[in-house]
């Protein structure tokens, strides 16, 4: 397979590099107040708008709430049927179920775009990585970090149904959650007692997962938490040992990229070479080999292609001010554009495999990602002269899905009830049959 060619959407790239100013913690931060989206919806509206925002809300509330409700039953209820022949088919039962993943995650990532937030992308062209196996760090600010990124993987292909998240273990019972479990996520538990079981648990569960279901793009938050719970602690580690100062990221944390680099990740090319197997003149051979691709992706565990880059996603809001879920769901903000950066690395130019070495890339790393945000942050772009490329969602596929969520479920429910009243009539007949 060709080498996807990283195409950059600005030829003055450099000047992201430039010197921002890092200074002490006493210091105090530079933030351009030139953006829309720091003030509240409502001092922004006339009365007429004030009295239409108050009458969404119901709907919007009612809208958000059937993710937990009418989504979430269909969801199971379509799966459950064709769970059975996840043995005999299991390459449709994935298809199903990530088709089904990818439009719960586009239900999500429409609270933003129809409360008025629109999302940019910025920096190198992904395009040509949709079909690669990537690994994704992102930054992490506030709890619409994650409808950001079901935002943006709307328009990326086949990843956006094949994603494999690590997620704090919190979100495991959530509705989410339960789908994610289905769907292959993995479910990080947080502590230094157990950090070093965690990883191992981790590369297992990516071991058998990861090529069974043919995931291209995992996704994590390597700095641990969210930026203000965490930048205090994370700037008194970096001046009591010397590492780099951050003003709008914290230090990253390099042990699950490690473990995923290891475990998916480059390979030598000896090692490659090895897990190629030689085709067979057998016709019998061949026609097991045929319908054993139309099964599932047999080639895919054999070879078990590795992880090929690293894209490194920076989400930054207007004026520094993050919006959360509930702004999302409610609309309660002002009308403001949210903008990500892309940058791509090869997987293997990553030192992965000395631990000092992988830490040092990695800070690296959100020092650059730092300096972006502060040139966002005082100047609205990320760097001079670049503009962003609007996340387009289609309207018309918006409210085709909706419909679709909501007539499978009007359907399932008389469908379920009906299957739970014959065990109930079987026993009202059993016990009629009994008194009389």
């Amino acid at each position: 397979m060709e080498e996807p060619e990283l195409k950059q959407r600005s030829s003055t790239q450099s000047s992201a590099d430039s010197e921002s100013s890092v200074s002490s913690e006493s210091s105090t931060l530079s933030v351009g107040k030139n953006l829309p989206g720091g003030r509240s919806r409502w001092s922004q509206s006339t009365n007429w708008e004030r009295f239409l925002w108050l009458l969404k809300i119901p709907l919007r509330t009612l809208l958000c709430a059937s993710l937990v409700t009418v989504f979430f039953f269909t969801y199971h209820g379509l799966m459950l049927p064709i769970l059975s022949g996840r043995k005999i088919w299991p390459r449709l039962y994935w298809f199903c179920e990530g088709k089904l993943y990818r439009w719960l995650q586009a239900f999500v990532a429409s609270w933003g775009q129809t409360a008025g937030y629109s999302v940019y992308e910025y920096g190198d062209d992904i395009s040509d990585l949709c079909g690669e196996r990537v690994l994704v760090m992102c930054n992490h600010l506030s709890t619409a970090d994650v409808p950001t990124v079901f935002a943006v993987l709307q328009n990326k292909g086949v990843a956006s149904r094949k994603t494999l998240w690590l997620m704090d273990q919190m979100f495991r019972y959530t509705p989410f959650g339960v789908v994610g479990h289905m769907h292959g996520d993995y479910f990080v538990k947080q502590g230094k007692a157990t950090r070093e079981s965690e990883l191992l648990r981790l590369k297992d569960h990516l071991r058998n997962v990861y090529w069974d279901r043919d995931r291209r793009w995992v996704i994590l938050f390597p700095e641990g938490g969210f930026y203000c719970n965490r930048i205090e602690s994370s700037q008194a580690y970096a001046r009591k040992n010397g590492f780099p100062h951050t003003n709008w990221t914290t230090l990253p944390r390099q042990g699950a990229v490690k473990a995923i680099l290891e475990e998916i990740g480059p390979r030598d090319p000896d090692e490659n070479e090895n897990m190629m197997k030689p085709r067979s003149n057998s016709k019998l051979k061949l026609l097991k080999d045929t319908v054993g691709a139309l099964r599932e992706k047999k080639y895919i565990k054999e070879t078990r292609p590795p992880i090929k880059y690293v894209l490194d996603m920076t989400i930054a809001y207007p004026n520094a001010e993050p919006l959360s879920l509930q702004t999302l769901m409610l609309g309660t903000r002002e009308d403001c554009n949210i903008a990500v950066n892309y940058k791509v690395y090869r997987a293997d130019e990553v030192p992965f495999a000395d631990d000092n070495e992988l830490r040092d890339w990695m800070y690296k790393v959100y020092v650059e990602k730092d300096k972006l945000l502060d040139n966002y942050y005082r100047e609205g772009v990320f760097t001079s002269g670049e503009e962003g490329t609007l996340v387009r969602f289609s309207w018309s596929k918006m409210v085709c899905q909706y419909v679709f969520w909501f007539t499978c479920a009007y359907v399932l429910f008389y469908v379920y009830l009906w299957i739970a009243k014959i065990p109930l009539g079987v026993l009202s007949v059993i016990f009629n049959a009994v008194v009389s």
